[in-house]
């Protein structure tokens, strides 16, 4: 609860600054895998006065339009319009780009050639005062990033080693919209999907379901985990099941255990249980993991039981 209040407040402090005159700077991302960990290379490019303000307006205006913001959770739902999402970078490879970020010289540490933009992964918009950088915006770029006109991207061209900002045929387009931004430490999403793939959360959940498959094995508590270990392979879809599942800790709690088999006998879910395991087969492997992931409520009203993609405590 403490880390929402957090975000919360940062959000309202982030709004309440003028940020219409800050110094606004453009950098891409490259990156590159070196023993299977994601590394990057942040350059800056050099812009102009038009394209500048341009990208200011629309980091700030992200910013004006996010009202409320709710904790990331593996398994929360795209943001809404008005709504972010929040998570410490220290949680994220935003932690590695941002420390880099912040020892580069917008100046010096610029690109070479065109051929720097063409392997970039993604782009930050910079906001900058006196005391430093102030807000990033964060964008992952498309494959096809070299692009013509297209409906909510600003062209570009790219002459002289500086983007200038043209209503004209482009060389490079940068979207009206990012995916993130940056602010003290907190990153605040709002789009799940490109944050996730942007910031390579599916070697996360790779790293989270491994853990969970380890612990599962050495407490004993299901059978035929290999079933359970095949169906989920690399897969986003059963990844954020067994993060959220990893998360919540449920498997851990014997009394859980022990209640979702009397449950199960008592609403003839069909779940297998040998000597007090939860035992997968390939026909009970997702209504495992919806109920070890808390996700099979029970109606007061319509005395009925649901599956749900997403719930949340009432306070």
């Amino acid at each position: 609860m403490v880390a929402t209040i957090s975000s919360k407040i940062k959000l309202r402090n982030l709004k309440e600054l003028n940020l219409s005159r800050a110094n606004t700077s453009l950098a891409i991302i490259k990156e590159y895998k070196l023993d299977r960990v994601s590394h990057y290379d942040i350059k800056y490019v050099p812009i102009q006065e038009r394209l500048e303000k341009r990208l200011n307006g629309i980091v700030t205006g992200h910013v004006t339009k996010s009202n409320t913001v709710e904790e990331y959770s593996f398994d929360c739902p795209e943001p809404e319009e008005d709504q972010t999402r929040s998570i410490n970078y220290e949680e994220t490879d935003f932690f590695r780009i941002f420390e880099q970020l912040s020892h580069l010289n917008p100046e010096e540490d610029i690109i070479e050639d065109i051929e720097e933009l063409i392997r970039a992964k993604a782009y930050l918009i910079i906001l900058r005062s006196t005391d430093g950088i102030q807000l990033v915006g964060f964008k992952t770029l498309p494959e096809n990033w070299k692009m013509k006109h297209q409906r909510g991207l600003i062209p570009l061209l790219f002459s002289e080693n500086s983007f200038k900002d043209l209503e004209e045929d482009n060389v490079f387009s940068i979207s009206s919209f990012i995916d993130l931004f940056y602010f003290n430490e907190t990153v605040f999403i709002l789009s799940k999907k490109e944050f996730e793939r942007g910031l390579n959360f599916r070697e996360g959940m790779l790293h989270n379901a491994s853990q969970l498959y380890e612990e599962a094995a050495q407490l004993n508590i299901f059978g035929n985990l290999e079933i359970l270990t095949s169906r989920v392979g690399n897969n986003q879809r059963y990844l954020r099941k067994i993060a959220t599942i990893r998360n919540l800790g449920h498997f851990r709690n014997t009394i859980f255990i022990q209640r979702l088999e009397q449950l199960s006998s008592v609403k003839g879910w069909n779940i297998n249980f040998k000597n007090g395991q939860i035992v997968f087969t390939e026909e009970t492997l997702d209504d495992i993991l919806t109920l070890l992931q808390n996700k099979r409520l029970h109606s007061e009203l319509t005395n009925e039981d649901f599956d749900v993609e997403s719930a949340k405590p009432l306070q």
